[in-house]
C-alpha cells in the first residue's frame, strides 16, 4: 500500500505531541517535621564515621568476619540477585515501547496426484506463448513486520518512572542487607565473646570455691570445723557450676549464628577462624558517646526511608500508567511482504508489496472498569506517601531510643565496673581476715558470691553497651561503602 509522505508526518507529529501529555500525580514525598537535635547525646556529624564502623572495635577477628559475611553472606547475595532482576525487568519494561520487528516465511505447496497437470502462470501464453502445464507448484512468501504501539499520554514516562523506581528498591534493599547484615555479625560476634567471658569468670569462681570447700573439708575430718561449713562450701561450688551451661549454649548459639550469617554450616569453620574464636578474648568495646548525624540526615542515610521514598514513584507510575488506559491508543503495525514461485510457475512473477496500516482504540463498555482501577491506584499512592511518613517517624524514633539505650548504658558500665572493683576489694580483705580466723566461713562465701555477681554483671554491662553502639551505627542507617557496577553484577 502506498503512503504519502505528509500525512504519516502528521500523525507521527499529532502522536508526539499527544505522547508529551503527562499523567503522573503532582503530589510527591515530603518528609514530617523533624527535631533539630537528639536528646540524650550532642550531634557531631561525621559521614565517615558510618561507613565500616565495625572497624572502630579495633578486632581484627571482627573485621574478618564481617568482610567474610559481606562477600558470601545469603541475605546479601539474594539482595544482589534481586538488583540484577529489577534492572532486567526495567529494560523489559522500556523495551515494550519500543517497535517490534519481525519477520515471517510462509508458503503453499500443490501437487497432481490424479487427474490434470496444473495451469502455470498465463504471462507467457498471453504473450503469444505456450499453455504451461506443471504437476507440482511451491510459492513462497516472506519479509520483515513491524509493530509499534505509540506511546501517547505519558504512558512511557510513568512506565520509565516505574521501572527506574522499582530499580532503586532492590538497591536500597541490596544497601539495607548489607548493613544489617554488618550489624548481625557484630551482634554474635559480641554475644559469642560475652558467653567466653561468662563462661570463664563462673569456671574460675567454682574453682576456688572447690579449694575453699576442699579445705573446709579438711578442717571438718580434723575436727576444727562443722561438716556443715564443707557442705556450704560444696553448695556454693555446685551452684556456680550449675550455671555454666546456660552460658555455653548461649555462647554456641551465638557461635552457629556467625557462621549462618557468612553463608557457613556450623561446624565448618575453617581452621585459622575456628583457632581464632576458640581463643578467649575480652567483649570488644566502642567508645561511642556522640551521635553520628542528625536527625534531618536520616533521610538520606537510612535504606528503608529511601526505599519508601522509591515506592511512592512506583505508586504514582502505576497511577499513571491506569490514567493512560483510560485514552485511546494508537497503534501502527506494517510488513513488506515479497511472494515468488520456488517450484513452478503459479504466480507470473515475483512481487513485492509493502503496507502500513494505523489503527485506534478507545474503551467505551469497559471504561467503568479502568476507572475504578485508577480510584485503586490512587489510593495505593495516598497509602505510600503516608508510608513514607511513618517510616522517617520511626527512623527518628529508633535513633532516638538507640542514642538514650548508649547514654544509659555507658552509666549502667561504670556503675558495674566500680562494683566489681568494690567487691575485688571486699574479697580480698575477707580471705586475708578468714585465714587469720577473723571473718567466719559465711563470710568469706558471702564475699565470694558477690564477686561472682558483680563479674558476671559487669561482663553483661560490657555486652550491652557494644550492643548499644552496634545498633546506633543500625539506627543511622551505618554499613559498608556502596558497591560499583561491577561489584552489583
Amino acid at each position: 500500500m502506498k503512503m504519502h509522505a505528509k500525512p504519516l508526518l502528521m500523525v507521527t507529529v499529532g502522536a508526539m505531541a499527544l505522547g508529551a501529555c503527562s499523567t503522573m500525580p503532582d503530589r510527591k514525598a515530603t518528609a514530617p517535621d523533624l527535631p533539630a537535635g537528639w536528646t540524650d547525646v550532642e550531634t557531631q556529624a561525621n559521614a565517615e564515621a558510618l561507613t565500616d564502623w565495625w572497624t572502630g572495635f579495633n578486632d581484627p577477628a571482627l573485621d574478618e568476619l564481617v568482610a567474610d559475611g559481606l562477600a558470601s553472606g545469603p541475605s546479601v547475595r539474594i539482595a544482589a540477585l534481586r538488583v540484577k532482576e529489577a534492572r532486567a525487568l526495567s529494560r523489559q519494561t522500556i523495551g515494550d515501547f519500543l517497535p517490534a520487528i519481525g519477520a515471517q516465511a510462509g508458503g503453499g505447496y500443490t501437487r497432481v496426484i490424479d487427474g490434470p497437470d496444473l495451469t502455470g502462470s498465463f504471462q507467457s501464453f498471453v504473450g503469444g506463448g505456450a499453455l504451461v502445464r506443471e504437476s507440482e507448484q511451491f510459492v513462497g512468501s516472506y519479509g520483515p513486520t513491524m509493530s509499534w504501539e505509540i506511546p501517547l499520554f505519558g504512558r512511557i514516562e510513568a512506565s520509565a518512572v516505574g521501572a527506574r523506581a522499582n530499580t532503586r528498591v532492590a538497591m536500597e534493599d541490596l544497601r539495607g542487607a548489607r548493613a544489617a547484615l554488618a550489624g548481625d555479625v557484630a551482634q554474635a560476634y559480641v554475644d559469642f565473646r560475652a558467653g567466653q567471658q561468662r563462661v570463664a569468670a563462673l569456671q574460675e569462681a567454682a574453682e576456688i570455691s572447690d579449694q575453699l570447700a576442699r579445705i573446709v573439708q579438711t578442717g571438718a575430718d580434723a575436727g576444727f570445723t562443722a561438716p556443715a561449713d564443707a557442705a556450704d562450701a560444696r553448695r556454693l561450688a555446685e551452684s556456680t557450676r550449675a550455671r555454666v551451661p546456660d552460658v555455653v549454649m548461649s555462647a554456641r548459639q551465638a557461635a552457629a549464628r556467625l557462621a549462618v550469617l557468612r553463608g557457613r554450616a556450623p561446624g565448618t569453620e575453617p581452621e585459622d577462624v575456628a583457632a581464632t574464636l576458640n581463643a578467649i578474648a575480652p567483649v570488644p568495646s566502642y567508645a561511642l558517646s556522640t551521635a553520628p548525624a542528625a536527625p534531618a540526615d536520616l533521610l538520606r542515610l537510612r535504606p528503608d526511608i529511601a526505599q519508601a521514598q522509591a515506592r511512592t514513584l512506583v505508586a504514582a507510575a502505576a497511577l499513571g500508567v491506569s490514567r493512560a488506559d483510560l485514552l485511546p491508543q494508537i497503534r501502527l503495525t506494517g510488513s513488506i511482504d515479497i511472494t515468488d514461485n520456488i517450484i513452478g510457475s503459479a504466480v507470473p512473477e515475483r512481487l513485492a508489496q509493502g503496507s502500513l496500516t494505523p489503527g485506534i482504540t478507545m474503551p467505551l463498555f469497559d471504561w467503568g472498569r479502568r476507572w475504578s482501577a485508577t480510584k485503586v491506584r490512587d489510593a495505593q499512592f495516598e497509602q505510600s506517601l503516608v508510608t513514607y511518613q511513618s517510616t522517617v517517624n520511626n527512623a527518628v524514633g529508633e535513633a532516638s531510643l538507640a542514642l538514650a539505650a548508649l547514654a544509659q548504658g555507658q552509666q549502667r558500665l561504670d556503675a558495674t565496673r566500680n562494683a566489681e572493683t568494690a567487691a575485688e576489694a571486699t574479697a580480698r580483705g575477707v580471705r586475708a581476715s578468714f585465714g587469720a580466723g577473723i571473718a567466719s566461713l559465711s563470710d568469706r562465701l558471702r564475699a565470694e558470691q558477690q564477686l561472682i555477681d558483680a563479674r558476671v554483671s559487669r561482663i553483661g554491662a560490657e555486652q550491652s553497651q557494644a550492643s548499644a553502639a552496634i545498633q546506633v551505627y543500625r539506627a543511622f542507617g551505618g554499613g559498608p561503602p556502596p558497591l560499583n557496577r561491577a561489584q552489583q553484577r
